[in-house]
């Protein structure tokens, strides 16, 4: 499985959806807003950075049972990062983590290497979230194919689909700087 992620990472980098949400505006919240406590933030309505990596061409494979997956998620998820499914809530996990760069962000493994990385302008809005919760809803995966002809759908709306097909893996991260 490892190796097969490791020849989908080599044919390309990630597409990164970098977007914040509130509960202001639950439509467009795939990760549950935090609650005091979790991690902490200052009064009014929370405001939350969400970065998803997704990988530019994914390596689609079966296991053993015949369940469809992909290899890469298949591998974060043996390093940590748990599966994000309909029915389960996103963790925190403070040996993974999402760096901020001049040219984008980049998922790190526990390891301190570079899991994923995106190139993208990063809107201060995003990086003000991150900074003031000290925590990053990172999500590594692939949402469904787009169909041709349509226009796509917004990323929150992807990910909800995906989380529903089991192919993506999230969790709470340090923000890293």
């Amino acid at each position: 499985m490892l190796a097969v992620a490791d020849d989908a990472k080599r044919r390309g980098g990630e597409r990164l959806h970098a977007w914040v949400t509130s509960q202001e505006k639950p439509w467009a919240a795939p990760f549950p807003i935090p609650q005091p406590g979790e991690p902490p933030h200052t009064d009014g309505p929370v405001v939350v950075a969400v970065a998803w990596f997704e990988p530019a061409s994914a390596a689609l494979t079966e296991t053993l049972t015949g369940a469809r997956c992909e290899a890469h998620v298949e591998a974060a998820i043996l390093l940590g990062l748990p599966r994000w499914t309909s029915a389960t809530h996103p963790a925190r996990v403070t040996t993974w983590g999402v760096g901020l760069h001049a040219m984008g962000l980049a998922l790190q493994d526990p390891t301190g290497h570079v899991f994923a990385y995106g190139v993208a302008e990063i809107p201060s809005t995003w990086t003000t979230a991150a900074r003031a919760l000290g925590a990053v809803a990172a999500v590594y995966g692939v949402g469904p194919l787009q169909q041709a002809g349509h226009p796509e759908p917004l990323p929150a709306q992807r990910l909800t689909e995906a989380r529903r097909d089991g192919t993506v893996a999230a969790a709470w991260v340090p923000l890293l700087e």
